[in-house]
């Protein structure tokens, strides 16, 4: 009666899937033809309507592969004693000396900008050389990475789980060409479907208004600082071109700022590159930046630190994004005005132009992108006019802080 009841079970299974009774339980055996013989596979996964859908989709992918002569036993089942013996002889690579094999390379070749291998090179360190210490890469499997991502992004933001994953997905491609994997498992999951689309709060646009920039201009301890918030407001200029403005970069006669370099963050410090769209653009000079850059001439004239605009009130050229942004936490907190990342200095430039009916391709142009849609996406409820290149038509004297702050004052022990 056991038996027959076993058989009516199996009768109902998709062809080529059994239930298989062992000490643990019920489990999943998946049956097909390889090299003239029947083969079985016992998968380690429970008896579940969901895990007989997947040893389904599992079987047809194998009898697919087994057909186009691209199967290999190791792949699909891994623990196998088939695949075992298969890959005696054969050279097996660890998934860290991959990852740390791939990032030297990039180092040394320069294929990828310095931020970006020291972003790479954390997330090595931190996330993926842990999770996969002795793991061979040809025994990752869709499922498992899956499962990976989507713990990944219980804890990281949608931002730094896309960096994490990737930096694996880069090695596995390569792993693909060196034909140490016939396929990355990465590449069928959808990570729309497991990473949350929510924006973080440093990432929403969030303007400052005048009364607010008025209070942190003038909760501001230094001419250093404000000078540089204040002219962080008027040319809508990223933090990182900020640091590398000089006054080469100042074309008097045009009344604009040649923006043309910026600066990263690098493994071993900041680095000097081109513009984070390696696009140069000049950004009209508007009161509040002019009189900023008159604040600072004084000031840079005595200290000369390699010609750049901006110092700290200490004498030294700010060093990086997080040195400024905590001296910005700072001033705000002093200010009592609600906190927004200094980045909101860049989108207050860009809602102020667009509400005063400035054409959506001369701010793109001013903020250095090279098309309109990263407007409208962003700014579009801000938006007043219909395109078309022309000169600012406000004077914005009073929009971005003071036109003429006090009469400069250098620090004390600082040149």
């Amino acid at each position: 009666m056991a038996e027959q009841t076993k058989t009516r079970r199996n009768d109902q299974l998709p062809e080529g899937i059994e239930r298989r009774e062992g000490e643990r339980g019920a489990s999943i055996r998946v049956t097909f033809a390889w090299l003239g013989k029947r083969r079985r596979e016992t998968l380690r996964v429970p008896d579940t309507p969901a895990n007989i859908r997947y040893a389904e989709r599992l079987r047809a992918e194998v009898i697919n592969a087994i057909e186009r002569g691209t199967f290999e036993y190791a792949k699909y089942f891994p623990n196998s004693k088939i695949a075992k013996i298969q890959n005696q002889g054969k050279r097996r690579h660890l998934v860290t000396d991959l990852l740390d094999t791939y990032i030297e390379t990039a180092r040394k070749a320069k294929i990828l900008s310095p931020s970006s291998i020291a972003t790479y090179a954390k997330w090595n360190h931190a996330r993926l050389q842990p999770k996969f210490a002795g793991r061979f890469v040809d025994d990752l499997n869709t499922m498992e990475l899956r499962t990976w991502i989507a713990d990944l992004a219980s804890e990281l933001s949608p931002k730094s789980t896309r960096n994490c994953i990737g930096v694996l997905s880069s090695v596995l491609n390569v792993a693909v060409i060196d034909g140490f994997i016939l396929t990355n498992p990465l590449g069928p999951i959808k990570l729309r479907t497991l990473i949350p689309k929510k924006r973080r709060e440093d990432d929403k646009i969030d303007p400052f208004n005048a009364v607010e920039i008025t209070a942190i201009l003038a909760a501001c301890p230094s001419i250093e600082e404000r000078s540089l918030f204040q002219f962080a407001f008027a040319t809508g200029m990223r933090t990182g071109e900020l640091i590398a403005i000089k006054w080469d970069h100042i074309d008097e006669r045009t009344q604009t700022v040649h923006v043309q370099d910026n600066i990263v963050s690098g493994e071993k410090g900041t680095v000097e590159k081109t513009t984070k769209t390696d696009c140069e653009r000049r950004v009209p000079i508007l009161s509040a930046a002019k009189s900023a850059l008159a604040a600072m001439k004084p000031i840079s004239t005595m200290r000369q630190i390699g010609g750049f605009i901006f110092t700290t009130p200490e004498g030294q050229r700010w060093r990086d994004d997080h040195q400024i942004r905590g001296r910005w936490r700072i001033i705000l907190r002093k200010a009592k005005v609600r906190y927004r990342n200094p980045y909101q200095t860049r989108h207050t430039f860009a809602s102020t132009l667009l509400m005063a009916g400035e054409p959506e391709l001369l701010v793109a142009e001013l903020l250095g992108h090279a098309t309109v849609e990263m407007i409208r996406r962003s700014y579009g409820k801000y938006i007043k006019q219909e395109d078309g290149k022309i000169k600012l038509r406000g004077d914005y004297d009073s929009s971005f802080g003071s036109p003429a702050p006090p009469v400069p004052q250098i620090s004390k022990g600082t040149i």
